[in-house]
């Protein structure tokens, strides 16, 4: 039991290593400034440091938005919520063939080395999947 506990401490305590929430004031002016030209529109903005990277969690014209920057300011990923009716065709047909009686929940746009990725949460009343399709509609093994 005792060993149960300090597991479970210890597994917290690295989580909030990995994690951390921080003030604006703490995030590198070239970070702020490579993001506040990118997204000068941004709402509700928090700030996060996970390991070398400043995750920026913000809103922008009623989407959620995440960005992740390096210490330099180059954005290294960016996801962007979207609604069912904006996904690519060619996902959107992948959905239908693949996935017969499954509907769409939730979906997220993610641009990574210059690659597009779209994370579709998919459900029937007893199941769920979260599938990644690359641009081109295959299903991906990339984790996101």
């Amino acid at each position: 039991m005792k060993q149960s506990i300090i597991l479970a401490a210890g597994l917290l305590f690295s989580g909030l290593t990995y994690a951390q929430d921080i003030p604006v004031k703490e995030v590198p002016s070239v970070v702020l400034n490579s993001f506040n030209k990118a997204f000068p529109q941004a709402l509700k903005v928090d700030w996060e440091k996970k390991g070398a990277l400043f995750n920026a969690d913000f809103d922008l014209g009623r989407r959620e938005h995440e960005v992740w920057l390096n210490h330099k300011g180059a954005i290294v990923k960016h996801k962007k919520e979207l609604r069912a009716r904006e996904l690519p065709s060619v996902i959107a047909n992948s959905i239908k063939k693949n996935f017969k009686g499954f509907r769409i929940d939730d979906v997220d746009k993610y641009e990574e080395e210059k690659q597009f990725f779209y994370k579709v949460e998919l459900k029937t009343l007893s199941e769920e999947k979260k599938v990644v399709f690359d641009a081109h509609g295959k299903i991906s093994n990339r984790i996101l």
